[in-house]
């Protein structure tokens, strides 16, 4: 059965139990965060030893508050939280989300506790995020409920349920905080210890949502591997899934218990599970980002064949050697794209995919090479995805190759991956910003990214 979780992601007022006066305490920090960012709606500090919170009125408890509350932040120890969830459910609050941690994650006393809260909520039909979590973001309708402060958030298709605060914390800070190829990003959703709300619910919140286009997991645990892979395999090919799922050995079974109180899983099944379905299983938080990245960025893919269009033939062969190992297959170019790549290179060298260009550089000139080498790729039929590895020292740049690559995936709707390395890697990024080019640090994440675009669509 389907439950409506909208109080909890989506909240139309919230409150705060544990607002602080002290900007500096993770309660004055969230609060802040919420007052500071926009949210929509009604915002309640509950203080009883404080007449207003950063300007607003503070309530002595939850039901002083003149109206049914959607959403409850709980920020104080866990000694308090049973007075807490009681005020939630004596005030009829619809949901709450408990900050702090000390629960299952800390040993037996603290499950005991994390399981009678869960069974209050439960009887009282209140629904619950956490505990131990950092909080939650949802940009829609303005909720930067994290105590990590974010002056800027990219917002996006991207909707994220996580079990690890760094995705509206440190990791998610350091994305936004970029300049260029920021992650849009509209809901990130951490449950920390997932007491009650999980990953089932959230993929029914996302199917019908419509602003989320990508959905991404970072779970340690899956409660109910059939229904939730019942429910995936539904989205194929509308919504592509993204699943960060760590714990893969006894060790990380052991780290992951300690980290949220998960329980260990049979990981051979939950790989197998996923991939019959067609969820995409990332390794690791840069995977998790680039892969997101991507899909959020690009095209879906019509076909497996990449053509390579490089200016190193060492990058061209591990190009190769990867597109290969991810399950893709090299472009066979046509006669006329061979002969216009020709038209670059000396009479003594043959043209092949990869195409390796930089000797045209030297033959006739930078823009010219660029221009020829990289049309060609994109502009040939066999070519379904194009991966880009390029060298960008001085004698490579010229003032259009923003506008150039800019160009190019305007005209062809084909997905990209670009990689650069060179002094003028750093312009030429801030040159495709906004054009729907993800920019990958090395030749492994780009082709990894092309692979996991392809296998979302075919």
């Amino acid at each position: 059965m389907m439950r409506d979780i909208q109080p909890l992601v989506a909240p139309r007022s919230i409150a705060v139990i544990g607002a602080s006066t002290n900007a500096t305490k993770s309660g004055g920090i969230l609060f802040s965060n919420l007052r500071e960012g926009g949210f929509a709606g009604p915002l309640y500090p509950i203080n009883p030893r404080a007449p207003d919170v950063m300007g607003l009125k503070a309530y002595p408890d939850l039901k002083s508050v003149p109206e049914q509350v959607d959403l409850v932040y709980i920020v104080l120890p866990s000694q308090h939280m049973e007075a807490a969830i009681q005020q939630c459910i004596e005030a009829k609050a619809r949901a709450a989300c408990i900050i702090t941690a000390g629960f299952s994650e800390s040993g037996p006393a603290g499950k005991a506790l994390e399981d009678k809260i869960r069974d209050a909520a439960k009887h009282a039909g209140l629904l619950l995020a956490g505990p131990n979590t950092i909080g939650m973001v949802n940009v829609d309708c303005g909720m930067m409920g994290s105590f990590v402060n974010f002056p800027h958030w990219e917002k996006g298709g991207i909707s994220l349920f996580t079990q690890t605060g760094i995705f509206t914390g440190a990791l998610m800070r350091q994305v936004m905080d970029s300049d260029v190829q920021r992650l849009p990003i509209s809901k990130s959703i951490d449950v920390g210890n997932k007491i009650d709300v999980d990953e089932v619910d959230f993929l029914d919140f996302a199917a019908d949502d419509p602003e989320t286009k990508v959905i991404g997991f970072y779970i340690e645990s899956i409660r109910n591997l059939p229904v939730f892979v019942e429910k995936a395999r539904a989205l194929r090919g509308r919504k592509p899934i993204v699943m960060l799922k760590p714990g893969r050995t006894a060790p990380g079974k052991i780290a992951s218990a300690g980290h949220t109180g998960s329980p260990p899983s049979d990981d051979a099944a939950v790989e197998k599970a996923l991939r019959d379905t067609g969820i995409l299983r990332v390794e690791d938080e840069d995977d998790f980002v680039g892969v997101l990245r991507a899909l959020a960025m690009l095209p879906p893919a019509k076909g497996r064949r990449v053509g390579i269009a490089t200016t190193s033939g060492a990058l061209g062969v591990i190009a190769t050697d990867l597109v290969t190992d991810y399950g893709l297959e090299l472009a066979s170019f046509e006669p006329a794209t061979l002969k216009k790549m020709a038209t670059i290179f000396p009479d003594w060298l043959t043209p092949a995919n990869p195409y390796d260009f930089w000797i045209g550089i030297d033959v006739v000139g930078a823009q010219e090479a660029h221009e020829t080498g990289l049309s060609a790729v994109f502009e040939d039929p066999n070519v379904d995805l194009v991966l880009c590895t390029l060298l960008a020292p001085p004698n490579a740049d010229f003032p259009e190759m923003g506008e150039l690559l800019r160009a190019l995936r305007r005209k062809h709707d084909k997905p990209v991956a670009l990689v650069i390395y060179g002094s003028a890697g750093g312009r030429w990024t801030k040159e495709v910003e906004g054009a729907g080019i993800p920019v990958f640090a090395t030749v492994r994440a780009g082709a990894r990214a092309l692979a996991m675009v392809a296998n979302a669509t075919l």
